[in-house]
């Protein structure tokens, strides 16, 4: 690796991306007399077609309201990128392909493709990192393997997969029975519907598109939360007040407290 690839590594995994290539800004800004201004090297998230996935309210009472039981990230890159992020880390890194255990005994996760197939996952010092392809649709797919409920908030490049803006521990997730399986395949817009997460180069992605922010970009966090025991005063009626829950029955529509569309 020379010189100017490793700096461009280093400087990535710093800000929780991994670095490729240097790429200029689109031909779109020129056109408009602007500087032309160095991207990001790397891969984000972008938001994709809309997608049917429906959810209805699901009360749940955290144990802690801000401080899960558990945290972790996966990070994604394209091939050429998770490789120079693993050879900066060093070691030899570990294959964990499928569902594995980034955030503890509580929580599988993976990343799979939109044909259903798993994307290569390697580990190397507590960091995974996942290869993508550019324009690839793909899913993040949780598995609880724990014998009660608990509450999953998932984000994608520093922003909440519920409602599209900055993650928060404050936001509320995904709720999962026990051994229960979620796919959550996009931004969601509204109770029945979501936003396809997509790979993208930076200046593509929602996070650049929509807050002019790729700092976090190359990254899935998940937070994990455990049911209190003795649920009191559960739900308050306040739709920011409670989580939500995979369903079979089609929901009312309406976007309100969800993701907007970048250029709205």
């Amino acid at each position: 690796m020379n010189p100017l690839r490793a700096a461009l590594v280093l400087l990535a995994a710093v800000l929780a991306g991994c670095a490729t290539q240097t790429k200029q800004h689109p031909d779109a800004e020129r056109s408009r007399g602007l500087t032309p201004t160095l991207e990001r090297p790397g891969l984000g998230t972008s938001w994709g077609e809309q997608r049917e996935s429906w959810i209805g309210p699901a009360p749940f009472a955290r144990s802690s309201a801000e401080r899960p039981a558990a945290q972790a990230r996966i990070f994604y890159n394209d091939r050429e990128g998770a490789d120079a992020m693993l050879a900066f880390l060093g070691g030899e890194p570990k294959r964990c392909e499928g569902l594995h255990h980034p955030a503890g005994p509580l929580l599988r996760v993976g990343l799979r493709n939109g044909n259903g197939q798993w994307l290569e996952c390697r580990e190397s010092h507590a960091r995974h990192i996942v290869t993508a392809d550019h324009g690839s649709r793909y899913e993040v797919v949780l598995r609880n393997d724990a014998r009660r409920s608990v509450e999953v908030v998932v984000s994608v490049d520093g922003l909440d997969a519920m409602d599209g803006k900055p993650a928060s521990l404050k936001k509320r997730g995904y709720v999962l029975a026990p051994f229960e399986s979620l796919a959550v395949s996009g931004f969601r817009t509204s109770a029945s519907t979501v936003a396809a997460f997509r790979f993208g180069g930076m200046f593509d992605s929602y996070g650049h598109r929509r807050h002019g922010n790729t700092a976090n970009a190359g990254v899935v966090g998940v937070a994990v939360f455990d049911e209190k025991r003795r649920a009191i005063g559960t739900d308050t009626g306040d739709p920011k007040s409670h989580a939500w829950r995979a369903t079979a029955t089609r929901p009312p529509g309406g976007t309100r407290d969800f993701s907007a569309p970048p250029d709205a």
